[in-house]
């Protein structure tokens, strides 16, 4: 049972981080249509910042739950 909570969390681990994912494709396309301005550079670095901490947050909490089932 531990091990599909821990599959649970890590798949809402990345769909948290689909929104920030979406983020940087739209500050990306903003950027080649508008140019390159600093509000769509801090929204992609944030996109990107938003989805590495989602993904790892939920990969470190499965990690964390299928270790304490071993144990």
């Amino acid at each position: 049972m531990p091990r599909q909570i821990g599959t649970i969390v890590y798949w809402i681990g990345i769909a948290i981080a689909a929104p920030f994912v979406l983020l940087i494709g739209v500050s990306i396309a903003r950027m080649f249509s508008e140019g390159l301005q600093p509000k769509y550079v801090n929204s992609a670095f944030l996109g990107l910042f938003g989805a590495i901490f989602s993904y790892a947050v939920g990969f470190m909490l499965r990690h964390m739950i299928r270790e304490s089932d071993r144990g």
